[in-house]
């Protein structure tokens, strides 16, 4: 049930927070309990004044409440999973804890807009194709709002470092793709790795959502897959779906999923003739999707041509091939 508060070990609670834009109908955040009696708080979840009240329903129920809330952590800063988290931290005073990659990007000035249309011409879309990219490109999308006097209370967290959470060992994996400062967070001695959007049970989450990457995602992706699943055996808690095990199982379908694909695209590459290279239009014509290319349209097809353009670069780059030969 959304709302419902389970217990998966003695001090760690997972809490599904419902999530009000449509698609995934929840989050999972979790609830860890320190040597001191304090509480540390993993992906708040989606802003909202019901979620917060439910959130702090539930650390009524385990003896607590907003008072004992010493850190508030988020794995990335997409507002599924941050964006309660100034909420909390006004009516807690905690910190709110990111990669400082992430921290870097939510207190930056905005970047300057890619212009769409001329993003659609270098890709070769038709011109009777591009008024509904263009509508979906202007849709507004979802972000974290920064709250006045928030920028104080973040703190940015490196790769290896330890959370300051008494009586535990949690250290701090940097884990870019799904954006550039995704973390995951490694409980060692609990056998529990908290996976933010990096590793979900079932779903395949996207790449390169967010500002920061100095390399392309699917190469830091993959990378990151490796490193996670050579934790050895894993008791996974996820941002969405439940927790699971089979971590070093699940990082090897991620990895295949994101190598078929882009298999895919360097044959579409490799047939294209010397005189005229195939455009990110065509290649994606040629790929296998869920929907069928004729079932793709507005936001699905928009997104559909960012994939292909993002394989069809990594398929370039030496990191493409190397993986492709090793895969």
């Amino acid at each position: 049930m959304t709302g419902q508060l389970r217990e998966l070990h003695a001090g760690v609670h997972a809490l599904r927070v419902p999530m009000h834009a449509g698609g995934l109908p929840y989050s999972l955040c979790y609830l860890i309990e320190d040597a001191d009696g304090r509480i540390h708080i993993v992906d708040p979840g989606t802003a909202g004044s019901d979620n917060l009240a439910a959130l702090d329903a539930a650390l009524r129920s385990i003896g607590h409440g907003m008072h004992s809330v010493a850190s508030v952590i988020a794995t990335h800063l997409h507002p599924d999973h941050l964006g309660l988290a100034f909420e909390v931290s006004a009516a807690s005073g905690a910190p709110v804890v990111l990669h400082e990659r992430e921290r870097d990007a939510l207190l930056a000035p905005p970047a300057p807009a890619t212009d769409p249309a001329a993003l659609l011409e270098a890709w070769g879309v038709p011109e009777q194709r591009r008024p509904e990219l263009l509508a979906a490109a202007a849709r507004p999308t979802a972000t974290t709002t920064l709250p006045d006097g928030a920028a104080d209370r973040i703190a940015g967290v490196r790769d290896g470092d330890i959370l300051a959470i008494p009586g535990r060992s949690i250290r701090v994996l940097w884990t870019p793709g799904h954006t550039a400062g995704h973390l995951c967070l490694d409980d060692a001695g609990l056998g529990m790795l908290y996976t933010g959007d990096h590793v979900l049970p079932t779903v395949n989450p996207g790449l390169g959502l967010g500002a920061g990457f100095t390399r392309n995602p699917i190469a830091d992706y993959l990378d990151s897959l490796e490193r996670v699943a050579a934790l050895g055996e894993r008791e996974v808690a996820p941002g969405h779906e439940d927790v699971f095990t089979g971590l070093a199982e699940r990082c090897v379908e991620l990895s295949r999923h994101q190598l078929r694909r882009t298999q895919e695209v360097a044959a579409g590459l490799a047939s294209a003739t010397a005189a005229e290279e195939q455009t990110v239009w065509e290649l994606a014509r040629t790929l296998t999707w869920t929907s069928g290319w004729d079932g793709l349209s507005g936001f699905t097809l928009l997104s559909a041509l960012t994939q292909t353009g993002m394989h069809a670069a990594f398929a370039r780059s030496p990191e493409g091939r190397d993986h492709l030969r090793r895969w």
